[in-house]
This record gives C-alpha cells, structure tokens and sequence, in this order.
C-alpha cells in the first residue's frame, strides 16, 4: 500500500474512528456535544516539499519519498486530538520554551528515548497529540532511506520502521 492509499484509509475513516471517540468520551462522562467538539477533520492543502526541518534549526533533512508523499497529500491535518504538522509548525513548534524543556526532560529522564539517543539534527517533530502532555510523534533520521517514526504518549513509546508502517497502525493495520 502507498502512503497515498493509507492517508485516503485514514481520511475515509474518519466518520467510524469519530463515532468511536464520542462513545469512549461519553463513558468517561463527557458530554456528547463536548465530545464532538473535539472530534473534528480539517485538512490543509498540500504542497511540494524538499526539505524537513529537524530540533537544530539550522539543520533540514532531505525529504525522503515517504514524506514527500505525505506533503504533497497535505499540510496541517487535524484529526480528533492529533495534528499532523505542517512544515511551517514543525519549524515554530521546536522553538517553543515548553517543547524545549520536553526534549530536555527526554534527554535526562527516558534512557533510550529518540531525545535521549539522537542528536536534535537527527530528529524532527511530526505531529502532536497534546503538547501540554508531552505527546508527540518523532521522525528518527538514522542513516535509513526512510526515517524511523516513534511516538510518544504518556508514558509509553511506540516505534515504527517508517511513516508508512506508522499510518498502517492509525488504521488499524
């Protein structure tokens, strides 16, 4: 399957993934209108990219043809809690004062995180679930074709082999 396919799944998926969503947050107690307050889909348009900006911003990535793909599909899209980053956000989100002290935390307090492995010339954000949490998604730039894609949540780590094995998992895959 080509990343194209897996963000067309994704997209077309949305009404079931919504649905499931309003549920789980109804049993948690929330309202149904607060729930679908958050489950909303917005897609930007998306453009040609070269080049991906990476935690030392003085250094881009070349774009690997997995995520040329994914930006040429789209931009920022947002998705019941998760926003895939546009290049524009990944550059002002590593500048922010809290994602700073997030990789600093990563660094000094998860032995073996991406942060704590990884110089920031290796690493670039892809999404965010909530960054007042700390949960984000990390391209791994590791000498691969590809870059690896490990994301953060809470106190778990996922790692996937590259961005299309990461949104075959957001399938369901």
């Amino acid at each position: 399957m080509s990343v194209k396919e897996s963000l067309d799944n994704y997209k077309n998926s949305f009404d079931k993934r919504s649905k499931a969503f309003i549920e789980e947050c109804i049993s948690y107690g929330i309202t149904e209108k607060e729930a679908k307050s958050y489950a909303k889909q917005k897609i930007l348009p998306g453009s040609v990219v070269d080049k991906i900006p990476t935690l030392d911003t003085a250094v881009c990535q070349k774009v690997s043809p997995q995520l040329k793909e994914r930006f040429l599909y789209g931009g920022t899209w947002e998705d019941i809690g998760e926003t895939f980053l546009s290049i524009e956000e990944m550059i002002e989100l590593v500048g922010k004062p809290h994602f700073k002290s997030w990789v600093t935390s990563m660094r000094e307090n998860w032995e073996d995180s991406a942060p704590a492995i990884y110089p920031d010339a290796q690493l670039s954000v892809i999404s965010v679930m909530s960054e007042d949490e700390g949960d984000y998604t990390l391209a791994v730039w590791n000498k691969h074709l590809e870059p690896e894609i490990w994301r953060y949540s809470g106190q778990s780590e996922q790692k996937f082999k590259d961005l299309l094995a990461w949104l075959d998992w957001l399938n369901g895959d």
